[in-house]
């Protein structure tokens, strides 16, 4: 048996967090600021700060990438993943 890339459990791990799929979700139709993204994901729910954070590891794990105009950070999705994966799945579970 192959043995497990770390790269493949921390992606799915980072899935595994409901407010890293919102913040992916807000990013699906367009690239955002962290503002944007916290407005979205709920303002009530969590701090800047915290977004900030998931931002971080989402980064860190290549799963988003950013571009900074400016003194601001531009988020979007990499392009190094197949992102119907997530639509699927999504798709999938959707209630019927």
């Amino acid at each position: 048996m192959e043995k497990i890339n770390k790269n493949i459990i921390n992606f799915f791990s980072a899935l595994s967090d409901e407010t890293r799929l919102n913040i992916l979700l807000s990013l699906e139709n367009e690239p955002k600021n962290v503002n944007d993204i916290h407005k979205l994901v709920g303002r009530d729910r969590i701090s800047l700060s915290g977004i900030s954070h998931q931002l971080r590891l989402l980064k860190d794990r290549d799963i988003i990438v950013f571009e900074k105009k400016g003194k601001e950070k531009i988020f979007r999705l990499s392009d190094n993943f197949c992102w119907c994966i997530l639509r699927d799945v999504f798709n999938h579970f959707k209630e019927k």
